[in-house]
């Protein structure tokens, strides 16, 4: 007799316990808080924490997303990006503002021009530069190149120098090293302004010797870290530098 009230005792305890965990549960659920946990809530903790949605009731932002890439824009409350990211910005950038000189000129550009490209300077002083104004000019003969369009880097020495424990140099700012003359008959010039923080940047194809514009093309980004960076050795030089004269194929007299 014991031992068949102790095992009624135990099953009307489980029974108990089952239909307190029900009405517990229950209660879980139809509290109106769309919560969904396995075990017994605090009455205070469902105000504290959010709702873990499932794989499959998770909003898709895959087209929001693509938006923002091309855009350049960032979706709110998204982690800032990784300076590789900023980089990639950058280079979509002025790859966009090379697209407008190309696309912008009145006739084929490639079929026409040899071009340089100049480093882009401040708006504001028309000698002062930094490293954003270097990269972009940088950038800027990649994009050229990359269109089939034939470009000239005047820094190129006439040899290269080769510096022990250093390495092998092919470039040099140093005129008494390069020649103060090239062949070329248009010339990308740019300029770069801040503001609220903000990077304008205006860019113009001119014409060798009567300086027409034969196309321009301008883009706005953010002055985020890495142009920040880029910035911090904005500077004039000391003192005006030598010239190199532009002159067209047929004014240069035929190598002996």
């Amino acid at each position: 007799m014991r031992y068949a009230s102790g095992m009624l005792a135990m099953m009307f305890a489980g029974l108990l316990l089952a239909a307190t965990g029900n009405a517990a549960a229950d209660d879980r659920y139809t509290m109106g808080y769309g919560y969904d946990y396995l075990h017994p809530v605090p009455p205070d903790y469902v105000y504290r924490t959010g709702r873990v949605l499932t794989p499959g009731e998770e909003p898709s932002t895959w087209w929001t997303d693509l938006q923002n890439l091309f855009s350049g824009r960032r979706a709110p409350g998204s982690p800032p990006p990784i300076p590789a990211e900023e980089a990639m910005e950058l280079k979509l950038k002025v790859r966009e503002l090379a697209s407008q000189l190309i696309d912008h000129a009145g006739e084929p550009i490639g079929e026409q021009y040899r071009v340089i490209v100049t480093t882009f300077v401040n708006l504001n002083q028309l000698y002062k530069t930094s490293g954003l104004g270097r990269v972009m000019g940088e950038q800027m003969i990649s994009e050229f190149q990359r269109a089939g369009i034939e470009v000239v880097d005047v820094r190129m020495t006439p040899a290269v120098q080769i510096m022990d424990d250093y390495g092998e140099y092919g470039l040099s700012r140093d005129m008494a090293q390069l020649s103060y003359v090239q062949e070329a008959q248009a010339v990308v010039v740019g300029t770069y302004t801040i503001s609220d923080g903000q990077v304008m940047v205006n860019a113009r194809l001119l014409q060798q010797g009567d300086g027409a514009v034969l196309s321009s093309g301008s883009i706005v980004f953010e002055a985020n870290g890495l142009v920040q960076g880029f910035l911090q050795d904005e500077a004039r030089p000391p003192r005006r530098g030598s010239v190199v004269e532009l002159h067209n194929f047929a004014e240069i007299a035929p190598k002996e």
